[in-house]
């Protein structure tokens, strides 16, 4: 971790990967933040994980680093964020990490991608901009982790899921509160 946060300190100076700057804020929101999503990771062989909307990896490659046999995409499309993911997978030579420079929608329609996650992670993404796409690239049993400051507000139905748990949690020092919302497909009548 600590490697991983040199690095993106030293790119953080010449592109944009994190508005945050403060040594401790991105200690908690982007990797103590990350590392709670363990908590909605059930004990499956070979789980993979789909982080969509990666940024600089967040939460996908702490969550690796905790998890190494966690199989871990990184769905970002920005190119510039993308080449950080790519220098930082070889600098901390992690493996089963892989990066793909696409939008959600687009991803979801690529045959590669189906059926193919036993989790779907996101920070900080409407419910809305995810879920329209996030079926079809479920395995059976697969789980949606939504990160929200506020418990899910819409009904994930709509989209053939429905809450599995919550996890409401308080960041130290006050750096904000936090829901991790896990769903799962509906049944099918």
């Amino acid at each position: 971790m600590a490697s991983y946060y040199r690095e993106l300190d030293r790119w953080n100076q010449k592109i944009n990967l994190s508005a945050i700057q403060d040594t401790k804020e991105i200690a908690i929101k982007h990797f103590l933040d990350s590392l709670l999503y363990s908590q909605a990771l059930e004990q499956r062989r070979n789980a993979s994980l789909l982080d969509v909307g990666s940024g600089a990896g967040f939460p996908g490659l702490p969550l690796k680093i905790l998890v190494p046999e966690l199989r871990v995409t990184l769905l970002e499309p920005n190119e510039k964020k993308t080449s950080f993911l790519h220098h930082i997978i070889g600098t901390l030579d992690l493996k089963h990490v892989s990066v793909v420079s696409k939008q959600l929608r687009d991803f979801s329609r690529a045959p590669e991608g189906s059926g193919r996650f036993s989790y779907i992670a996101t920070r900080a993404v409407e419910a809305a901009k995810i879920l329209p796409f996030s079926a079809v690239l479920l395995e059976e049993q697969g789980r949606v982790i939504l990160c929200l400051a506020k418990a899910l507000d819409s009904d994930p139905a709509k989209h053939g899921f429905k809450v599995s748990r919550e996890f409401a949690y308080e960041l130290p020092h006050g750096f904000g509160r936090r829901v991790l919302t896990v769903l799962q497909p509906s049944a099918v009548p």
